[in-house]
């Protein structure tokens, strides 16, 4: 796959979505594929809302993405509560909660550090998707003693369509579409999120499910976190992520537009190896990183390719040092 292509398309997505769509790219998975057994314990630690399961080291605790609650993530209670304590966050604005008051990418990082400090954890493995999961790596950069490793799952250090901008492309960009998405009509909101989450995960059900529970979401609130993490770039800093990181790359079953002509003919494995690279290379200087591409899957890796996605994770989970 050509980096310079996707990076042309990706750029093409930008004018194409432009508005309030971009925020479908980042909206959470439905609880389709299994709801969470009900918590231990409920809290809420600076501005996020914190969901308690299960009991083991090491600590497990799982970020969602835009637009979502905690329930993106039901099958990995499933999945971890048996061995790991597992937490199950949603960011203030979201599924509910309240807005939060001034930077939320700021706050949600601090409630983080929070976290770990009120539970006492000892280097808690930290996954987030998507905007969780440049959350995940935001705070493993700038907090790597506190961490045993980072997953981040489609989440990247750059939002891959505007790589090409400058830091002052980027924030006049931001701020555009984030004033748009503030202003749109929550109706007119709703039905292009909606559209947008149909390119974004395969089965038509999930994608209803998807837009009813996304929609419990504040509108200004997803409109600001979308605004700060278009204008974010974590590359300059990516020298201090230190801790080992996983970064979950999907590959949808289709060929897109962006990995080139050759694409039609290249093999599933060709196809990773191609979306391997171009993920990697989003991640200069940071030498204990694996990228690993999972085949026949959209944004929402939990839902199109849960097992492939939780085999991905425990593998790597395995292999940190104790």
């Amino acid at each position: 796959m050509s980096r310079c292509r996707l990076r042309k398309s990706q750029l093409t997505l930008v004018c194409a979505l432009a508005l309030w769509a971009f925020s479908a790219n980042f909206a959470a998975a439905a609880p389709s594929v299994s709801t969470a057994p009900r918590p231990e314990k409920v809290t809420t630690v600076g501005s996020l809302r914190v969901e308690r399961y299960g009991a083991g080291s090491p600590a497990m605790i799982f970020v969602p993405g835009l637009s979502c609650g905690a329930w993106v993530w039901a099958d990995a209670v499933k999945q971890y509560a048996g061995t790991h304590t597992v937490y199950l966050v949603t960011l203030a604005g979201f599924d509910g909660l309240p807005a939060p008051v001034g930077n939320a990418l700021d706050a949600a990082d601090e409630s983080l550090g929070q976290l770990i400090t009120t539970e006492k954890l000892d280097r808690p493995i930290v996954v987030g998707h998507s905007l969780g999961g440049f959350l995940a790596l935001r705070f493993g950069t700038e907090h790597a003693a506190l961490v045993r490793g980072i997953v981040a799952v489609d989440g990247l250090p750059v939002y891959a369509p505007l790589i090409q901008m400058s830091a002052e492309q980027r924030t006049t960009t931001a701020t555009t579409i984030a004033a748009q998405m503030r202003a749109a009509p929550p109706d007119q909101f709703a039905a292009q999120q909606k559209a947008t989450l149909a390119t974004m995960i395969s089965a038509p059900a999930d994608v209803d499910r998807v837009a009813v529970l996304a929609a419990k979401s504040d509108q200004r609130a997803t409109a600001d976190y979308f605004g700060d993490l278009l204008a974010a770039d974590l590359r300059p800093q990516l020298t201090k992520l230190t801790v080992p990181t996983l970064e979950i790359a999907p590959v949808p079953t289709t060929p897109q537009a962006y990995e080139g002509p050759q694409a039609a003919t290249s093999s599933m494995a060709e196809r990773q190896a191609g979306y391997e690279a171009y993920y990697t290379s989003l991640f200069p200087g940071v030498l204990n990183l694996r990228v690993k591409a999972i085949p026949n899957s959209k944004h929402f890796v939990m839902i199109d390719q849960p097992k492939e996605l939780f085999d991905a994770i425990t593998s790597f989970v395995q292999a940190l040092p104790r």
